[in-house]
C-alpha cells in the first residue's frame, strides 16, 4: 500500500496520455533480453543480472503463452516462470488488456497502451504464492520489429524486505 500514491499518479498521468492517442495492438509475439538491477530496501548496493522472456499467441487467437527467466549474473540462473493468458483488445477504447494465469500459483492483470510515435505504456500487476509485483514500463519501437523497454518493478514478498527492480530491454516482434 505504499506504492499507492505513485500508482496512483501514474494512473492519472497514464490516463490523460490516452485520451490523446489511439488503441494498441501491440501485445504481439515478442522474445525479449534484458539487464536487470535489482535494490532491496535496507541493504546497500544491488544485484545484476540478465532476464530472457518470450510471448506467443496460439494461432490466430488472442490466447497466449508466457516464459521467463533470469540468466547469470549476481541474480543467478533459472528463476522461471510460464503463464497463460488472454487478451483483449482495446477495452473501453482505452487500452488492450491481458490476463493470466501462472506457475507459482500466479495470477496477473496487464495493460498496454500506444502513446503515438512509437512509444508505448505498460502497466501490470501480479500476484502470486509468496506476495505481488508492480510493473511499469515504458517502449519505444526502433523498427518496425524492434523496440527499447524501459522498466521499474516493485516487488513485495511476505517473508522478506521489499525490493525495486530497473530493467532496460531489447524486444524483438516475430
Amino acid at each position: 500500500m505504499k506504492h499507492l500514491p505513485i500508482l496512483s499518479l501514474l494512473a492519472l498521468g497514464s490516463a490523460s496520455a490516452f485520451a490523446a492517442s489511439g488503441p494498441s495492438s501491440l501485445f504481439a509475439n515478442n522474445v525479449e533480453v534484458s539487464y536487470v538491477q535489482q535494490s532491496t530496501d535496507g541493504v546497500a548496493g544491488h544485484l545484476n543480472g540478465w532476464g530472457v522472456s518470450a510471448t506467443a499467441y496460439l494461432g490466430k487467437s488472442d490466447l497466449f503463452v508466457n516464459a521467463q527467466s533470469t540468466l547469470g549474473g549476481d541474480l543467478g540462473n533459472g528463476v522461471d516462470a510460464a503463464s497463460l493468458g488472454y487478451r483483449f483488445k482495446n477495452v473501453a477504447s482505452l487500452a488492450d488488456v491481458a490476463v493470466t494465469i501462472g506457475s507459482d500459483e500466479t495470477y496477473g492483470l496487464a495493460l498496454h497502451r500506444a502513446l503515438g510515435a512509437g512509444f508505448g505504456a505498460w502497466a501490470s500487476y501480479e500476484r502470486n504464492a509468496s506476495g505481488h509485483d508492480i510493473n511499469v514500463a515504458v517502449s519505444k519501437m526502433l523498427t518496425h520489429d524492434v523496440s527499447l523497454d524501459l522498466g521499474y518493478s516493485w516487488i513485495t514478498r511476505d517473508a522478506a524486505a521489499d525490493q525495486g527492480e530497473w530493467s532496460l530491454g531489447v524486444r524483438y516482434k516475430f
